[in-house]
């Protein structure tokens, strides 16, 4: 068939699916107006002078050149949250891990009522994070949350606390409440990959002599080694680019003791007004996430570095 021919071919075909086409525009536009076009005014305004409190100077809205990363790695709270959101990241990581494979564990025996509590451990993940944030502001506060009032009539604590506006605490108590949250999620992958394995397998340890941490870690651990890998290179992403429950909770305080690189683009764009340093915080976020988003389409698609 030449060219020409099939070009003819393929016009009716393209003018058949203008139906389709005008089905799918409001999408395709609603993607370009919030994500394409969001992402690429962001990398602009991350090398332009672009700070709102001074419209009327002359730099205001020029090339800025590398000037506003060097403004944000020569500021001592962006190194911070910088190294609060490592701390963040591998404390979240790691709890999240632990409580959500110990929990997958015990609720993949057959337990009685299993169904129940399989149903009442997604309770956390199913609270909005605004309720949730909330709700355990009210419970740590200094002078009426529980928790205070139930540590002095016990005898734990000899007077109330202020926990979320102690530097030492602050980020703990944030940490705990989206541990709280994140477990669920990284619980379902578990879960699910458990039920794949086959019971015969275990007997057969079973008979062989194998006890239960021999079974863990030389059967089951292998064989959900790649949905565990994909659930929490996920739950890494959620992780990182986490912001409603520190906001909503501390604003990154006291003291950026629990600012993150989100809250402090946040704080830069939305409460200094200086656009062009919160969308250079915002790209390195963004560089950041991409990494991680690269390591999980790799695991997605099963990739061993071998190409084809």
């Amino acid at each position: 068939m030449t060219r020409a021919s099939s070009r003819k071919t393929a016009q009716p075909g393209r003018r058949r699916n203008w139906p389709g086409y005008l089905m799918i525009a409001p999408a395709v536009i609603a993607v370009l107006a919030l994500n394409i076009y969001p992402l690429f005014r962001g990398i602009a305004l991350s090398f332009t002078h672009y700070n709102l409190v001074r419209p009327n100077t002359p730099i205001f809205n020029t090339f800025a050149g590398l000037s506003n990363y060097t403004k944000i790695f020569s500021d001592a709270k962006f190194l911070q949250s910088i190294g609060n959101t490592v701390k963040w990241t591998a404390v979240n990581l790691a709890a999240q891990l632990v409580f959500a494979m110990l929990l997958a564990l015990v609720l993949n025996k057959r337990l009685r009522g299993r169904s129940f509590f399989r149903t009442m451990s997604l309770v956390p993940w199913a609270v909005p994070h605004s309720i949730a944030a909330m709700t355990f502001t009210f419970l740590f506060n200094a002078n009426v949350g529980i928790i205070n009032i139930l540590a002095v009539k016990l005898g734990l604590l000899s007077e109330p606390v202020s926990w979320l506006g102690n530097t030492q605490s602050a980020f703990w108590c944030v940490a705990f409440v989206a541990i709280w949250k994140g477990i669920p999620f990284q619980m379902i992958f578990i879960l699910a990959a458990l039920q794949a394995i086959s019971s015969e397998i275990y007997e057969s340890a079973e008979v062989d002599g194998a006890n239960q941490w021999q079974q863990f870690w030389r059967i089951t651990l292998p064989i959900i080694k790649e949905p565990l890998a994909i659930a929490t290179i996920l739950n890494l992403i959620g992780i990182v680019s986490c912001f409603n429950t520190i906001w909503l909770m501390t604003e990154g305080g006291p003291l950026y003791s629990s600012e993150i690189i989100y809250t402090y683009a946040y704080r830069q764009g939305f409460i200094v007004h200086d656009l062009g340093t919160a969308s250079a915080a915002s790209m390195v976020l963004f560089v950041i996430m991409m990494l991680i988003s690269t390591v999980y389409l790799r695991l997605a698609r099963g990739d061993r570095g071998v190409s084809a």
